[in-house]
């Protein structure tokens, strides 16, 4: 799910905590063909990793969540699933932008646990699913043979929520994504990225968070009806470190800025800024003996 800290990728789990940049820069030009990689078209292996988020988004309370998962990487033509982002399927791509459907999803969190929910409804695990295009603006290469580069991404995707036992829809989001990637950040084996992600939302995206129904009204949590727009904007950082070619680990910073944001009013929303914390490690137990070229 795009909220924030409240989404929780596993695939990348994430963190980058650097100010400075090794090397200097050797060529800064508009982004042409990327740098291709031969890779596996497949990996199997397994992943593990905790996190540190706030219930919901705005919540004061925390809760910690540990996990252990299949670790799945699938580098198709079409669909392409991990291997440093989510899930998508690839439309049409070239040096200069992707079209793709895009996917992601967030934790459940049950609201017996939270202060300000008690009694309410629990928030279901949430899916997401839409377009988004992609655009490659500027590529770097330093002196230190290290290389960057930095993309825009207009993402729009229908949300929904599910109990595994029924679906259902809640609105939409609109997420504009600008990102700043770091191939050998500080070492060969380190890829850094930070992200800034301003986010709009329709009221039923906002409700499901924000809302308070009529008969869960009590003293201090008085009925509540949200209304669409401005959600907040999450800063992201990430990390990965290579530790040969079939360990990986992950750690993540992800924060959140609430001011301004449509619903503040909601006696549902605590606290203007948000932070969570994540960290990972997948390991590739087998792999596709057939190769492709990927950045």
């Amino acid at each position: 799910m795009t909220f924030f800290e409240f989404r929780t990728n596993m695939a990348l789990l994430l963190a980058f905590a650097s100010t400075a940049i090794s090397g200097a820069v050797i060529s800064a030009e508009p982004a042409g063909e990327p740098v291709m990689i031969e890779k596996p078209l497949w990996e199997l292996g397994l992943g593990a990793g905790a996190l540190v988020q706030p219930h919901y988004p705005s919540s004061s309370e925390y809760q910690v969540r540990g996990l252990g998962l299949p670790y799945v990487v699938y580098r198709g033509d079409i669909l392409r699933i991990g291997d440093g982002q989510s899930a998508r399927a690839v439309a049409a791509e070239n040096s200069l932008y992707e079209l793709s459907l895009s996917f992601d999803a967030a934790f459940d969190a049950e609201s017996d646990g939270n202060e300000l929910r008690e009694g309410m409804p629990d928030l279901d695990f949430i899916f997401e699913i839409g377009p988004q295009m992609i655009f490659h603006l500027q590529k770097f290469e330093f002196s230190d043979t290290s290389r960057s580069e930095i993309q825009l991404a207009l993402q729009a995707r229908a949300a929904f929520s599910t109990d595994f036992g029924r679906v259902n829809h809640h609105g939409y989001v609109f997420e504009p994504m600008l990102r700043y990637r770091h191939y050998g950040l500080f070492h060969p084996q380190l890829e850094g990225t930070v992200s800034l992600k301003p986010l709009w939302a329709t009221r039923d995206v906002h409700g499901y968070f924000f809302d308070v129904a009529n008969e869960f009204g009590i003293a201090g949590r008085e009925p509540y009806r949200a209304s669409g727009g401005y959600f907040g904007t999450g800063l992201n950082f990430s990390g990965t470190w290579h530790i040969n070619n079939k360990a990986r680990m992950f750690v993540g910073i992800q924060t959140s800025f609430y001011q301004g944001a449509e619903n503040i009013q909601s006696p549902l929303f605590e606290k203007k800024f948000n932070a969570g914390f994540a960290v990972g490690l997948v390991w590739s137990l087998i792999e596709s003996k057939r190769t492709v070229m990927r950045i």
